[in-house]
């Protein structure tokens, strides 16, 4: 039986077909779960590989591939196919394209540094409809590590840099974990039960990131993860998962909204950890 969303016009761009996978990832299949998974992480290797060489890449048959674009409405697999191939124009542009992008949407109503502060408005106002639970629930977490290792590379590492700096101020012991991907992996099979780590990447998702999250995950050992995707390659089950998601203007995405999170994160481990020291 297909899926409930075939019966209706299926998503025509590729960020409302994130959106409704997000939303209804654990109501599909386990193989087509694997399939979505892959899909929002992979959108390149969607938009330019034949069925074969995807269902070989994910681990799963042709069929399955096909099965998956008709449970979402899809004609086939081309037609769904398409969807990712238009999201190709807006992956990966170079950052001169993108100054020069901003400068023809730039006006003398909009200049640039208001444009960007719009943007970093409406992600803050959106990081306000995280659960406070969640965010409460990670924050403990951290106050209860020994020690907590921070992972992030590319865009992230600001992220990373920023978490470490407020957690040993909060009297905490944080370690960012740098290397070769070899060496880190090395450096995450220590890590102990009694310790953490919390990774940070956005799309298109650090590798080495992915890695020490499944080496850790492996050794059950705890995972605080901030991404920008539910369905993102560190986004786990076993994992507390923080999703933020930044507005971008003209292909530059920053990290307002993240920087946010991360001071919201470090503050309130350090008043779990103030009060568990006066206990």
């Amino acid at each position: 039986m297909q899926h409930q969303q075939s019966k209706q016009q299926p998503p025509r761009a590729f960020r409302q077909l994130k959106s409704w996978l997000q939303e209804h990832n654990s109501t599909l299949p386990k193989r087509l779960q694997s399939v979505a998974a892959y899909a929002v992480s992979h959108p390149d290797m969607i938009a330019l590989n034949t069925i074969a060489v995807i269902s070989e890449q994910i681990g799963v048959t042709p069929s399955t591939i096909f099965r998956f674009a008709k449970s979402l409405g899809y004609k086939g697999f081309s037609d769904m196919q398409s969807i990712f191939q238009e999201s190709m124009r807006h992956i990966s542009q170079p950052y001169a394209e993108r100054i020069h992008s901003l400068d023809r949407q730039m006006s003398q109503k909009a200049t640039a540094f208001q444009r960007f502060a719009i943007a970093a408005n409406r992600a803050i106002e959106k990081l306000s409809q995280t659960e406070t639970q969640l965010l409460l629930q990670a924050s403990h977490k951290l106050a209860d590590a020994n020690i907590v290792y921070i992972a992030g590379q590319d865009r992230a590492a600001p992220v990373s840099v920023y978490l470490h700096y407020m957690l040993v101020k909060m009297g905490m012991q944080a370690v960012i974990l740098e290397g070769t991907p070899s060496m880190l992996v090395d450096k995450a099979k220590l890590i102990s039960a009694s310790e953490m780590l919390l990774a940070i990447s956005f799309s298109p998702y650090s590798v080495n990131t992915r890695e020490l999250v499944d080496v850790c995950i492996e050794q059950q050992v705890s995972v605080i993860s901030i991404t920008d995707s539910t369905l993102s390659p560190i986004a786990r089950r076993d994992a507390i998962c923080l999703e933020i998601i930044e507005h971008e203007v003209a292909g530059f995405r920053g990290l307002s909204a993240t920087m946010c999170l991360a001071q919201c994160l470090a503050v309130e481990a350090g008043k779990c950890r103030a009060n568990m020291n006066s206990q």
